[in-house]
Order: structure tokens, then C-alpha cells, then sequence
């Protein structure tokens, strides 16, 4: 007993006794994803990505990854039309985040060609013999014909450029965290033709 008292006595000079309790730690996060349903099939165009993007820093590359942006897209065909154009270009492409003033730039690329901001990339132009990737929709049956036709397409998306209060900085010196945004691109149909007003 004396010792113990001692032991108790030495422990209380020295500070608290921590004593092992037996305990269950719980931790919970809730994800959330932004969400909408739209269905359309009377327009004249229609652009359905297929699926999101994500990148992922690869640390022994020191580079984001680059992904394969899939894309459904529907025409409805115009009687009496004799050429078909369509064009694309990136309406807003930059990532952010609130911890602090960095942003990502992705890139969009068509048949290896990176799309822009200030000019429209031509993806079909039946005039200039023009289809690549998108030959579906050039058909004179597809785009003057009387039905819907679809076809699908592929972007190459990536993480262009990194930025830090607006100057340019390597991807390694970014500070660990998460970027989000939209990538919006634009897509306009122009048919060409002597058409008939019912």
C-alpha cells in the first residue's frame, strides 16, 4: 500500500495519470455532386458529354493526367440544304478553388488541334471536304435528310497550364488540394441550302 501511495503521490508531483480507456472514434463526410437530368430531341443540335473528367497529379511525372471526353451529338436534318458546317470553341476552361488564388487551365484538343477562346476550330465543313472523326453527320442524308442523326466524338482533354495570382507556375509547386469548375464549349451548326417556310 505504501508503495502504491508513493507511486501516486510521485504521479500527481509529476502531472496526470493518463489512464487507456477503451473508446469508439466515428468519422462521417457527406459527398455531393452537382446533378440535372435533360432530355431534348426536337432541337436542331444537340451536344451530350457522356461522361465527367477528372485529373489526377502524377507525382513521378510531375503532370495531371490527360483524359478522353466523349461526346453524343445530334443533328436534325434540313431539306433543302447543299452544305453543312460545324464549329466549335471553348466558351470557359479554368479550374479554381477557394483555399487560395491558383487556377488550372484545360485544354481541348479535336483531331490533335487545341481549341480556342477567340476563333472557332471547324469540325465538319462539307464544302472543303472536312469530316474527320465526325463523318456521320456530313452526309448529305444526315444533314439534309428528314430524320435525327447522332454520332459520337472525342475530345482529348488536359491540365494546359497552372496558374498562381495569375502567374504562370510549374504543376510541382502547386500546394496539395482540390480544383473544380466547368469546361463549356460551344458548338455551332450552320446549314446552307435553299429551304422551303412551311
Amino acid at each position: 500500500m505504501k508503495k502504491l501511495a508513493l507511486a501516486l503521490i510521485a504521479a500527481s508531483a509529476l502531472g496526470t495519470i493518463n489512464l487507456a480507456n477503451a473508446d469508439t472514434r466515428t468519422a462521417n463526410a457527406t459527398a455531393s455532386w452537382d446533378a440535372k437530368a435533360i432530355k431534348d430531341t426536337s432541337s436542331m443540335l444537340v451536344v451530350t458529354p457522356i461522361k465527367s473528367l477528372t485529373f489526377n497529379y502524377a507525382e513521378g511525372l510531375e503532370r495531371f493526367n490527360s483524359q478522353d471526353g466523349a461526346f453524343d451529338i445530334t443533328i436534325a436534318g434540313q431539306s433543302g440544304a447543299s452544305d453543312f458546317k460545324l464549329t466549335s470553341k471553348i466558351i470557359s476552361n479554368t479550374l479554381s478553388r477557394t483555399s487560395d488564388d491558383s487556377a488550372l487551365t484545360v485544354g481541348v484538343k479535336w483531331n490533335g488541334k487545341a481549341l480556342s477562346e477567340s476563333s472557332e476550330m471547324v469540325m465538319i465543313d462539307t464544302s472543303a471536304g472536312i469530316s474527320a472523326g465526325l463523318s456521320a453527320l456530313a452526309m448529305e442524308s444526315a444533314y439534309a435528310g428528314a430524320n435525327r442523326t447522332s454520332t459520337q466524338g472525342v475530345f482529348a482533354f488536359d491540365i494546359a497550364k497552372a496558374t498562381v495570382a495569375g502567374t504562370d507556375t510549374a504543376f510541382k509547386d502547386l500546394t496539395d488540394g482540390y480544383w473544380d469548375g466547368n469546361v463549356n464549349v460551344e458548338f455551332t451548326a450552320t446549314w446552307d441550302g435553299t429551304f422551303t417556310t412551311l
